[in-house]
């Protein structure tokens, strides 16, 4: 005797996996933007540096070597912004903070169709599978060598993300 299948099952797990993306993508969002305070840094050390010496080495002249090192420091850093890992890293997280928001529109409108009953099941595995493999190949794309965000960042995602969900999908909160 065998049991039948709940019909919500693969449903439910497209919803989970929606879940798991809009997690994700508030993830990397929110380490691009700890990366940005570094960025700012830089650029403002170096815009001081550079103008601020100028000016430094024109009022005080009897320090030429002081300003001359400050004007060399600002120049240095603006060489090597490039090669600075928080750089590259601010860089690759807003490409994908861009690339998983576009996946999850697409996805929720997806859910919409899903919930609405106007997927077949075999539909819905297909489109689990393909809802990992974008993800993953987005994330393979712009961090080819991994990502593994702090904890504080992974629990400030997922309560974003439940507030996201609670917001947006919670029957109380629908217009409907």
């Amino acid at each position: 005797m065998s049991e039948t299948p709940n019909p919500l099952r693969l449903p439910n797990r497209y919803w989970k996996q929606l879940e798991q993306l809009k997690a994700a993508s508030i993830c990397i969002r929110l380490y691009r933007n700890r990366l940005a305070r570094w960025v700012r840094w830089v650029e403002i050390v170096k815009a001081i540096g550079s103008s601020g010496g100028i000016a430094g080495w024109v009022i005080w002249r009897d320090w030429p070597f002081l300003w001359s090192g400050v004007i060399a420091a600002s120049q240095f850093l603006d060489a090597m912004k490039g090669v600075f890992p928080f750089t590259q890293l601010h860089k690759a997280a807003s490409d994908l903070t861009v690339a998983l928001e576009l996946i999850c529109i697409d996805a929720e409108g997806e859910w919409e169709s899903i919930y609405g009953g106007k997927i077949p099941i075999e539909g819905i595995i297909e489109r689990i599978a393909r809802l990992k493999k974008v993800q993953l190949e987005a994330e393979r794309k712009h961090f080819p060598e991994g990502f593994e965000p702090s904890q504080s960042i992974i629990r400030l995602a997922t309560q974003e993300a439940e507030a996201y969900f609670s917001a947006m999908y919670d029957e109380a909160n629908s217009d409907d």
